[in-house]
């Protein structure tokens, strides 16, 4: 019996070791509501909107949409260093390897940081 368990210990550290060992080196997966400035800078001489539409294309889709409803789901709005600037078409206007990051906010999580006029959600954006 002894013997037994001791290997069962040996299989589980073995796993446990070589499950650390595969996911060492590797970067941390990104998030899927922030954008960073290094996956901005990649993305080239481009506005952001143009990034954001190769990066993360459903930053720019309305949210909110109820089947059969027949008023348009709110415009997602737009928070630069934590001023409001209007919806996503201000996007076209910033070069977007001048953005430290852009992080989407969810309508539920926009309305409590910014009030009842974000039910579209929100794009927090921060300046270098």
């Amino acid at each position: 019996m002894y013997s037994s368990v001791r290997t069962f210990f040996g299989v589980v550290a073995a796993v446990l070791l070589a499950t650390g060992c595969a996911t060492a080196g590797k970067a941390p997966a990104s998030q899927h509501n922030v954008v960073t400035s290094e996956e901005l800078v990649r993305a080239g001489d481009v506005t952001l909107y143009e990034a954001l539409s190769k990066l993360r294309p459903a930053f720019l889709r309305s949210r909110g949409i109820i089947p059969g409803a027949t008023t348009p789901a709110a415009p997602i709005q737009v928070y630069i260093d934590g001023m409001r600037m209007g919806e996503t078409d201000h996007l076209r206007q910033i070069v977007a390897k001048n953005v430290q990051e852009v992080r989407f906010l969810e309508p539920q999580q926009a309305i409590a940081r910014f009030g009842g006029n974000n039910s579209g959600g929100a794009l927090v954006i921060i300046l270098k």
